[in-house]
């Protein structure tokens, strides 16, 4: 594995070099012929931040040792939560799109004229400036890069009219085959786009996330559409773009997953490339299922990924790969992207700005059960709305904040950048098992095209025992509310914000003010906010 790279070895621009994880395969080695190079560079799942933050991942010391990762180098910080806090004083900030557009300025003049630049979903929604632009700050910015293609997921979550906006003000087209309308199951937004490069034509086809319209917090938000898989015309559409169009190589621009990418391309023919989001894996190599590669590139604008494809005949004949990192202080920001992202954030300086309390704990998200993060905001709802239970959602997305002063931008950005408020519900015993078995359902079910949503559910106050191998509704093996066990006939208040389990309840209230307004104030009264644990609703006892 490469080399352990310090933060001055990257000042000195060591880091492309030293972290480029490079690959050769599906080649013919020794051929004569010269292979022509068509470069892909691409994010996934940035989720609007368009500044520099900390994140600190879901894997631990076990995925630095599966990919030979040193303990303490930069590949470690990027890839794992051992010893996060050292590593972040060590290394800095991760992401930003200035930082990224050096990085796609620098990587796209090494291939002029042969370079595709993507992102595979999760752009416009996730951060403050993308909730408070409704995602303009994104497509603008987006738009001064120069990318190619997207595609979409919690873009949904702006609303068909929104996003309908959004869309036509980008300069690029935004892909999604499996995207229809109810009445004639028309589609709704390009299928595919057609690269020609001269030697070779590439295709480009969008796969949406297929159940992005079940996980929208207004689940009325985007009347008249209708998604899923939608696999045979995807094969089709594969099909249509090599004999119609004459593209000799076809990329799937993703946001299934990174199981669900494995799953399509052992089902389907005709894919060289699927370029992945929505789990957020970190595919330091990619993986080769058949004759095709799978990339994803981790999250939050760590990570540019870049696929040279070497091309001989018309056709894909090797590969070089390598996830360049994103370090805030290792890469220069372009002036013109970062003079347009200070424009664009100008008009909410002085409320993002704002200073609300401090956290003395490390809080963070990416957690399969549950963060600190949601430890505190779960327990917060319940202390907000006076209920026997607090709840929110398995997202992935959220950066991590530091001890040290909270800002209004570190709470959107942190816990909660949606409009929806918090909701109070009356539940009865019987419907928290059940949405608790749907949930643990959507994240374990073995068949990964089952799996809807994120993480697990995560819930204050309850205590469960799970067999995550069990079938679908006998995972759960006892289950507790606040020490006592749950009776089924009982009803409890559940405090919730983020998914859809106010509506099991007709006559569930909300708040007046969004939920995160709601947090705000919560921290504002109870700071310094202290949350050293995780949430720890489910402790999984495997037979």
């Amino acid at each position: 594995m490469a080399q352990s790279l310090t933060r001055r070895d990257f000042l000195k621009g060591a880091g492309a070099a030293a972290l480029a994880g490079l690959g050769a395969g599906l080649g013919l080695s020794g051929c004569a012929q010269p292979a022509q190079v068509v470069r892909i560079l691409w994010m996934n799942d940035s989720h609007g931040h368009l500044r520099p933050i900390y994140h600190r991942e879901g894997y631990d010391e076990s995925f630095l040792t599966e990919h030979g990762l040193k303990s303490g180098s930069v590949e470690a910080y990027l890839s794992a939560n051992a010893d996060f806090a050292n590593l972040a004083a060590q290394y800095g900030r991760v992401g930003g799109y200035a930082h990224l557009a050096t990085l796609i300025k620098q990587e796209r003049a090494a291939q002029p004229d042969r370079t595709i630049l993507l992102d595979a979903g999760d752009a416009w929604y996730g951060s403050a400036i993308a909730l408070l632009t409704e995602g303009k700050a994104l497509v603008t910015v987006m738009n001064a890069i120069g990318y190619d293609a997207m595609t979409l997921h919690w873009e949904l979550n702006l609303g068909k009219e929104t996003l309908l906006a959004r869309i036509a003000e980008a300069k690029f087209p935004v892909l999604a085959q499996n995207l229809v309308d109810t009445d004639f199951e028309d589609r709704v937004l390009p299928a595919s786009l057609v690269k020609d490069f001269g030697d070779v034509k590439v295709g480009i086809v969008g796969q949406a996330y297929p159940f992005s319209l079940l996980t929208t917090e207004n689940r009325e938000a985007n009347p008249g559409w209708r998604m899923g898989y939608r696999e045979d015309k995807l094969q089709e559409e594969i099909d249509r773009v090599r004999s119609d169009e004459g593209a000799g190589v076809v990329v799937v621009l993703s946001h299934m997953g990174y199981e669900q990418d494995k799953v399509m391309a052992g089902m389907l023919s005709g894919i060289d490339v699927i370029v992945g989001g929505h789990t957020h894996d970190i595919l330091w190599q990619p993986e080769i299922v058949g004759k095709t590669l799978i990339v994803q590139a981790g999250s939050h604008g760590k990570f540019l990924g870049e696929l040279d494809l070497e091309i001989r005949n018309g056709k894909v004949d090797g590969y070089q790969h390598k996830l360049i990192p994103v370090l805030a202080d290792g890469v220069e920001p372009d002036p013109a992207i970062d003079s347009l992202i200070a424009d664009l954030y100008r008009p909410f300086d002085d409320t993002l700005q704002k200073l609300v309390g401090e956290t003395s704990s490390v809080l963070y998200r990416r957690s399969l059960f549950g963060g600190t993060t949601d430890a505190f905001m779960v327990n917060a709802y319940r202390e907000i709305a006076g209920t026997d239970l607090g709840c929110a959602p398995g997202w992935r997305f959220g950066v991590t904040l530091l001890p040290g002063p909270m800002t209004v931008e570190d709470v959107y950005n942190a816990m909660k950048p949606t409009t929806s408020p918090l909701y109070t519900a009356s539940l009865s015993g019987r419907q928290i098992r059940a949405a608790l078995e749907d949930n643990l359902d959507n994240v374990f079910n073995t068949d990964p095209l089952q799996r809807l949503g994120g993480d697990v559910l995560r819930c204050g106050g309850i205590h469960a025992e799970l067999r995550r191998s069990s079938p679908r509704e006998e995972r759960i093996v006892s289950l507790a509310v606040n020490g006592a066990r749950l009776e089924d006939d009982r009803h409890y208040l559940v405090a919730t914000s983020g998914g859809r389990t106010q509506y099991m309840d007709e006559q569930a209230s909300a708040s007046a003010q969004p939920a995160v307004e709601e947090l705000i104030n919560f921290i504002g009264q109870n700071s310094p906010i202290v949350s050293e644990s995780p949430v720890q609703a489910f402790v999984d006892v495997q037979q």
